[in-house]
């Protein structure tokens, strides 16, 4: 029996859904399919039909967390965690182990050979400045959390009973910095901060970092997931899972979405590499 779920949500938008396609390719080409299943809930409008067909891959329509609950109806990016709130997410229970992810992810060949002790975290990239650090130990002190991990990502992969209940307190931390430091009319007025200051943009990361630290304290591990896809480094035992970060380096899911593959020579990749890998599993772009 498979022991391990690869999760994520798919929304109705058409980037989301050809993004879950580099993920259900990766998982056939690392030979994950032999050790894992994918477990896509997905926005009712979408027919399991017009997405890919595998006896591997269970796919759950839920309604997205941002029509549910209005005060999100603004902030999408909730979806791609609100869907693990939902009564229909324990199948999950179903499995040892749970890797949640985002669509625009690519599963490596060692990704098979992960059975973490402890959670594992990806990394994030939203720390980059003093006030945002300052301000989430502000946050911290004041919800008498120990701030132990900074820029915790948003893949993680555990126990699938502690993936859950992390991602309902990730839920409910999304909901109290909004409330505190977030408002309705904030997000009315258009006051959303600026990246890479204290931006409500990525609320759900500042969410995802204070969860993991009041939850799992000092037991989680950071690495592994999340790498770079724009790395040309070669893709090492310890890259299970890559992540298409917003870059026009390549590999550049920007780019990719603009059409900029296609006239590339798809035979000088060199799949070893971590770039080079992705560019493979997607092909040339959406025109091809």
């Amino acid at each position: 029996m498979k022991d391990v779920a690869v999760t994520c949500y798919i929304d109705s938008h058409k980037d989301i859904i050809a993004e879950f396609g580099w993920l259900y390719k990766s998982w056939l080409y690392s030979g994950s399919w032999l050790t894992s299943d994918i477990v896509a809930f997905h926005h009712p409008i979408l027919s399991p039909e017009d997405l890919p067909q595998d006896k591997g891959v269970i796919y759950i329509p839920v309604m997205p967390f941002s029509d549910q609950y209005s005060q999100w109806q603004d902030y999408k990016f909730i979806n791609s965690i609100g869907f693990m709130a939902a009564p229909e997410a324990g199948i999950l229970a179903n499995y040892k182990y749970v890797l949640r992810t985002d669509c625009d992810c690519f599963l490596t060949p060692y990704f098979n050979a992960l059975r973490p002790r402890l959670t594992t975290f990806g990394g994030g990239q939203y720390t980059q400045v003093p006030n945002v650090t300052s301000r989430l130990m502000e946050v911290a002190e004041r919800w008498k959390i120990a701030p132990v991990f900074t820029n915790v990502g948003s893949t993680l992969m555990g126990y699938a009973n502690k993936v859950m209940m992390y991602s309902l307190v990730h839920l409910e931390y999304c909901r109290r910095l909004r409330e505190e430091e977030f408002t309705d009319a904030d997000f009315v007025k258009g006051n959303m901060g600026e990246w890479p200051g204290w931006y409500a943009g990525v609320l759900s990361m500042y969410a995802g970092q204070l969860a993991a630290q009041a939850y799992f304290g000092q037991a989680m591990n950071i690495g592994g997931l999340d790498v770079h896809c724009m790395c040309h480094d070669q893709l090492s035992p310890s890259d299970y899972h890559i992540h298409a970060w917003h870059t026009y380096q390549d590999f550049s899911k920007l780019k990719w979405r603009e059409g900029k593959y296609l006239e590339h020579d798809m035979t000088i990749l060199d799949i070893t590499k971590i770039s080079d890998y992705c560019l493979w599993i997607t092909g040339s772009g959406p025109c091809e």
